[in-house]
């Protein structure tokens, strides 16, 4: 069996309100797809997050397409370093040429480890696909369920704290069956936040589980001063609490000084970045996501070395690829989805076949691959562009 075929789909629906993180609204839902075809007539299929989406689609069938091309799609491991040695080989020059200095401001590693993600998922998809088996039988698990919970409480289409559609929001998502939900937490003054914190508290009640995540928000005393603030409120975890530029030491420093659990890694792009977050930043939990770089086979060597030092998984968004992964390692632990279509309108529009989530639990299909595939209206509907390679 041979790779004869890689195409990449863009991807973008605009939102119909702004939702607001701690630092920036988040105003378009967008992804890349991937298909790898075989001679066989199979297809493997592949998602990715990240940006600007045609860069890492001119990578994904410019410059890996080649790589596979004419290849064994079982041969995940050689594709996946002949791809990563484009951050640090010559063989990656040419993706990061720019005008000036060399080195300083060039390179293309996230939209690089981004297209290998796409990539690397479609193989892993192929590979349910050519042994009969979903991706979570294919990597040992024995159970095809997994606990998740329900992400959402951004701040209002202002941007303010809007406390009450926020408590209703929340409070609704337990009423769904969720046993955990995860609201933003930096964008206003700590006081604001902390009668958000408190009115969510008060309305879920102390059996469902509340996370904070607030997208690299704080400096370190700041990050210091709100975890103790929200220590009151029985917080299950603490996400990304510090700007981008002190994240591991820092983080370490957040985490020595409040009882929250730290959670972090959905920005990283590979396993070394997250090993540092385990070994440096206090990280308890955490949250590599394989559409963001690496794919299966990174978020896989992630786990491993989590595991070894007690650190569970937790990954962010994509149920339909992360749900296979959480259910296959020891240390999966819950999975992050989000409810509410208008947030996240690709979910019920682009796919069909997605696991089903039914009272907080994520129940995984029992069809070869990843189960899902793609919705040809909701492609039409959202599909902003292609680009192919074959042989």
């Amino acid at each position: 069996m041979r790779i004869t075929k890689v195409s990449v789909d863009r991807v973008a629906a605009p939102l119909s309100r702004p939702f607001w993180m701690s630092r920036e609204p988040y105003t378009t839902a967008s992804e890349l797809i991937v298909r790898i075809e075989t001679d066989d007539g199979l297809v493997g299929l592949g998602e990715i997050h990240g940006r600007p989406l045609d860069q890492i689609a001119a990578i994904v069938t410019g410059t890996f397409a080649p790589l596979v091309l004419g290849q064994d799609p079982m041969e995940h491991e050689r594709h996946w370093a002949a791809m990563f040695a484009h951050t640090h080989t010559r063989a990656g020059a040419g993706l990061g040429q720019a005008d000036g200095q060399p080195h300083f401001g060039a390179g293309a590693r996230p939209q690089i480890m981004a297209a290998i993600a796409g990539i690397d998922i479609a193989l892993w998809d192929l590979k349910g696909k050519i042994c009969g088996q979903p991706v979570w039988k294919l990597l040992g698990a024995s159970r095809a369920t997994v606990p998740c919970y329900a992400s959402g409480g951004y701040y209002g289409p202002d941007g303010g704290a809007d406390v009450e559609s926020l408590v209703a929001e929340m409070s609704g998502y337990a009423g769904l069956g969720f046993r955990a939900v995860k609201m933003k937490a930096g964008g206003v003054p700590l006081a604001e936040d902390v009668i958000r914190v408190a009115g969510v508290r008060e309305a879920i009640g102390p059996g469902v589980g509340l996370m904070l995540d607030a997208n690299g928000a704080y400096d370190v005393p700041a990050a210091i001063a709100a975890a103790r603030a929200y220590e009151p409120f029985d917080i299950t975890w603490f996400e990304e609490p510090l700007h981008w530029y002190d994240s591991v030491y820092g983080l370490g420093q957040v985490a020595a000084a409040t009882t929250i659990p730290i959670a972090s890694g959905e920005s990283e792009l590979h396993r070394w970045g997250c090993r540092d977050l385990i070994l440096h930043g206090g990280v308890r939990i955490m949250q590599f996501d394989a559409t963001r770089a690496g794919g299966v086979t990174e978020w896989l060597r992630v786990a491993a070395y989590a595991a070894s030092h007690g650190v569970l998984m937790a990954p962010h968004h994509d149920p339909q690829v992360h749900g296979h992964l959480i259910a296959a390692v020891p240390n999966g632990h819950v999975q992050e989805v989000f409810p509410n279509p208008v947030r996240d309108p690709l979910w019920p529009a682009l796919f069909t076949g997605q696991p089903e989530i039914v009272d907080g639990t994520l129940h995984l299909p029992d069809r070869p691959d990843f189960g899902f595939d793609l919705d040809p209206a909701g492609l039409a509907r959202f599909g902003i562009g292609r680009d192919a390679r074959d042989i």
